[in-house]
């Protein structure tokens, strides 16, 4: 796929093959379909499922300095043509990914044959730090998980040791630490405005939710109640309030609505 002695990158998206410059910038915009893609780099391919290319970029950074080479995919449909042309050995999942939600693409790779050893280490938004308390249950399949603000620190130390890679450096470079903390605190309240803004963060409040709360989720799943949702929906409301404009809200329930549509999609697998 990659030639390092030349400096050319093909784009996993859709092939195209074109020079990179060595050093500097280590992402650059493919011109045929523009997506992104990395520098060249002989690594363990692991793929990037990230709707924010901020995200995106600073996750592959991380990843290139420790010696992986990350492909990235801006929505859960990129995601799995990546994984079915490609089959890279891992993958790193926002539990929000837009059109396909990270839960699906998982338990799309765990019924495939050639795809169900793929490691995913899935990326969790935790807006409000004192919001969750525990750890998620069973990950839905996915065989690790990683607050976003972690990602500097302990992502490629759980990709190695799922990968049998050996042991991460114990120190990560201060700059991109510094770069995610930013990040971080700018990614709720920048980008997308009105109503958009409203459904999209509310869609990502629903996926933490879903991660946290399994055998909750579950049940709904299964019978319908809904009451046994309704504290930490509740939670979810409040968030969102704090994050958002609440004049693009009006009578409607963003939460809700994005929590049915989750419910309704695992309804439709089983």
């Amino acid at each position: 796929m990659t030639d390092t002695s030349s400096s050319t990158t093909t784009c996993p998206l859709c092939s195209h093959v074109q020079e990179v410059p060595p050093g500097g910038q280590v992402w650059t915009r493919c011109p045929s379909c523009q997506g992104m893609i990395f520098r060249s780099l002989d690594g363990p391919h692991v793929v990037v499922g990230h709707e924010s290319e901020e995200i995106s970029q600073q996750t592959g950074e991380v990843l290139l300095e420790a010696g992986f080479y990350p492909m990235r995919g801006k929505d859960g449909n990129e995601v799995l043509k990546i994984l079915e042309t490609q089959k890279p050995p891992a993958a790193v999942l926002d539990v929000a990914l837009g059109k396909i939600l990270a839960f699906q693409v998982i338990h799309y790779l765990r019924a495939r044959p050639d795809l169900k050893d793929t490691k995913v280490v899935l990326i969790a938004s935790v807006y409000s730090k004192t919001a969750y308390k525990r750890k998620p249950q069973s990950l839905y399949g996915a065989d690790d998980y990683v607050e976003q603000h972690h990602i500097p620190d302990k992502l490629t130390v759980k990709l190695k040791s799922l990968m049998q890679l050996g042991e991460e450096e114990a120190v990560r470079n201060a700059a991109v630490v510094e770069r995610a903390d930013k990040i971080r605190e700018a990614e709720p309240r920048v980008d997308l405005e009105g109503l958009r803004r409203v459904r999209t963060v509310a869609h990502n409040i629903v996926a933490d939710i879903a991660l946290y709360n399994q055998s909750d989720i579950e049940k709904v799943v299964k019978t319908g109640d809904i009451d046994v949702m309704a504290s930490v929906l509740q939670e979810g409301r409040r968030l969102l309030a704090e994050m958002v404009d609440i004049r693009y809200i009006r009578d409607a329930d963003p939460i809700m609505d994005a929590f049915q549509a989750l419910i309704d999609g695992m309804r439709r697998e089983k």
